[in-house]
């Protein structure tokens, strides 16, 4: 059966590390914030978890619960506005994983930390402030400053940090994948 939706390929940070999901038992769902076409959240439903999409394109929202029936994953969609300040859609102590690709709001990165359960990991991927030398994104508020993701990680266990140029295509980007620590700090 075909799909109605161009499904790109996951990010590679979260490729190449799959295995931590599996590693340890996640204590919760995942959550897909701002999930743009849903790939990377699908990805991780095709391999069995739960995952929770939440982005502001109904449209898009629609074709992902429409693959996740006709697929039979485990997907739960909501559109959210995150920038409009009106609704929470993370409740604290919430999921086991948050995926952010792409995407920069800095007013959500405590609700980001909260959601997360004890032992939960976040795989954050965006633009620095370099990028605006290659092309879009250019404004600031959309790019991450020299250190800035792994600043808000730092008291986590940091499993994985990049900041730098990647290649094919040519993007100035920060990633970082952080475990959540078990014991309050």
């Amino acid at each position: 059966m075909t799909l109605d939706h161009d499904f790109t390929a996951p990010a590679e940070i979260l490729r190449d590390n799959l295995h931590l999901f599996s590693a340890c038992p996640l204590p919760g769902p995942v959550l897909d914030l701002a999930c743009g076409k849903g790939q990377n959240g699908l990805f991780l439903a095709e391999h069995g978890h739960e995952v929770h999409f939440i982005d502001r394109d109904s449209k898009v929202l629609e074709q992902i619960r429409h693959a996740g029936m006709i697929l039979n994953l485990k997907v739960h969609v909501r559109r959210t506005d995150l920038e409009a300040g009106t609704d929470n859609p993370m409740p604290q102590d919430s999921f086991g994983a948050v995926l952010v690709f792409r995407y920069l709001h800095r007013p959500l990165m405590p609700a980001i930390k909260k959601s997360l359960r004890k032992g939960g990991i976040v795989f954050y991927q965006t633009f620095t402030s370099h990028q605006a030398a290659l092309g879009r994104p250019t404004n600031p508020d959309f790019l991450l400053r020299d250190q800035e993701l792994y600043s808000w990680f730092q008291d986590w266990e940091i499993l994985h940090y990049f900041e730098g140029k990647k290649q094919d295509p040519q993007e100035y980007l920060a990633e970082i994948i952080a475990r959540k620590p078990e014991a309050d700090r």
